[in-house]
């Protein structure tokens, strides 16, 4: 009767480490989307450099060889004054010349920064130095509340992110813990009884220890199946999440998931088995 009873414990284990693993992977994808969704908006954060409109075309050139070598330019687009009237004439559907009797666009650089200088005080820095450096530059404009937003935003997000998972690990920890100390709990009397014949307490706990790493690849793995079928229905369904989130982190998130299942497993069958090697032969009855 013993055996069947085991084996359905087993089992219970395998279930209940592969749901919290599966939790646990599922936080981590979320906080590795909200980390692509962050580098995404910053890639695409635009700084318009207006040149002045007495420019001429040599200068205009000089001026891009100088975007250029900017520390802080990813790519840049020139927009000349025909290329702004036009794309006015089409988004307002009438002619500002006839309004106003002239062009009123000036020439422009269109910058896209580097992630990492995507933020208010880099914004700041850079727009003093591109106005003190080049007097063919009149204006340099951005969207300072839209950068604010965006990166208070994200940081409130991140540490949101971070906190839940901290705190899913202590839970995924006491969880498991528990789970692995009742499997070894029915054998609690066998492993006092190898005690008193001398066996060493390094040779009773590695059966253990041994099998519940087993437990925990296991259970990682089933988890990472579940997770990327998950995952893949869900981008099946909006294929436009896809670029939020990259192979590698995706990689990272599954190794942490085999290596969270294969260490808490292997950990707590330790831990649990020392307690009851501690104990002497009258307490074994009284847990």
């Amino acid at each position: 009767m013993k055996r069947p009873l085991f084996k359905v414990q087993t089992l219970s284990v395998y279930i209940s480490t592969t749901l919290v693993l599966v939790l646990l992977g599922v936080m981590g994808i979320l906080f590795t989307f909200g980390q692509g969704f962050s580098k995404s908006i910053k890639q695409n954060l635009v700084v318009s450099v207006i040149i002045d409109k007495d420019a001429t075309g040599s200068e205009i050139l000089d001026l891009q060889k100088y975007v250029e070598g900017k520390r802080f330019v990813s790519d840049y687009t020139y927009i000349s004054k025909e290329q702004a009237l036009d794309e006015e004439r089409k988004a307002l559907k009438t002619d500002p010349v006839k309004l106003l009797g002239k062009n009123p666009y000036e020439a422009s650089f269109e910058i896209t920064l580097l992630p990492q200088y995507s933020n208010t005080d880099s914004l700041a820095i850079i727009k003093k130095e591109l106005m003190e450096e080049k007097a063919l530059i009149t204006e340099v404009l951005y969207l300072e509340d839209l950068v604010d937003s965006v990166n208070s935003n994200i940081h409130k997000i991140g540490i949101f992110l971070l906190v839940f998972l901290v705190m899913l690990t202590l839970i995924s920890w006491s969880l498991i813990g528990n789970l692995v100390r009742l499997s070894i709990y029915s054998k609690r009397f066998l492993l006092h009884t190898m005690k008193l014949v001398g066996a060493k307490w390094g040779f009773i706990r590695h059966p253990f220890i041994i099998s519940n790493m087993k437990i925990g690849l296991l259970s990682g793995i089933m988890a990472n199946m579940i997770l990327g079928a998950g995952l893949y229905t869900i981008l099946e369904g909006e294929p436009s999440l896809a670029e939020f989130i990259q192979a590698d982190t995706l990689i990272v998130v599954a190794s942490i998931v085999i290596l969270f299942g294969v260490t808490i497993c292997s950990l707590c069958a330790y831990l649990s088995v020392n307690r009851f090697l501690r104990m002497r032969s009258n307490d074994l009855y009284f847990i």
